[in-house]
């Protein structure tokens, strides 16, 4: 069950990115400012990924906490909150290292 919520998870982001590379493709002389006027700019985004993780992360520590005092009996759950919070930080830090090795890549372009 934990798989297939991870899973389902990761694919849409996925569709998500899918998504986001399609648009940019269909309108190649779109500049910066014509994207604020359009909708959601990259930054907010990423801004709302963190945000979904990190309330991800204080869910599974709100629930560990409870599991760990008696307040819940609900062991499984609490081990799914738990994998699911690992495995979205872990496709947000993979996310970053990838922004920065091709931040990198640009910065060593000659001009």
């Amino acid at each position: 069950m934990a798989i297939s919520s991870a899973t389902s998870a990761a694919q849409e982001v996925l569709a998500q990115m899918r998504e986001i590379q399609s648009e940019s493709r269909k309108s190649p002389g779109v500049s910066i400012s014509d994207n604020k006027n359009r909708g959601t700019s990259f930054m907010d985004h990423l801004k709302s990924g963190f945000d979904e993780v990190n309330s991800m992360q204080k869910t599974a520590d709100s629930m560990a906490m409870q599991a760990a005092s008696g307040k819940s009996e609900n062991l499984h759950e609490t081990m799914i909150a738990a994998t699911q919070a690992e495995i979205s930080f872990n496709l947000m830090v993979q996310l970053r290292n990838r922004a920065l090795e091709a931040y990198q890549e640009v910065m060593r372009m000659p001009v």
